[in-house]
């Protein structure tokens, strides 16, 4: 089932923001991920986590 959006220009750009977070996190996660810095990559997905929150928190206000 796919769903329409009536984002207004400010939500699309800010879903670029997160978008763009979203990568340099999972590039830092793979960093940390690859040195064997558990407590980090766990930081690192507790941020994604939130990113992707947000992200699906605009959406649905757009759903409105």
């Amino acid at each position: 089932m796919d769903q329409t959006y009536q984002l207004t220009t400010e939500e699309r750009a800010r879903i670029t923001e997160i978008q763009d977070s979203l990568i340099e996190r999972y590039v830092k996660q793979k960093e940390a991920l690859d040195k064997g810095q558990k407590t980090c990559v766990i930081e690192i997905q507790r941020e994604i986590n939130e990113l992707h929150h947000e992200i699906a928190e605009i959406k649905e206000w757009a759903k409105g």
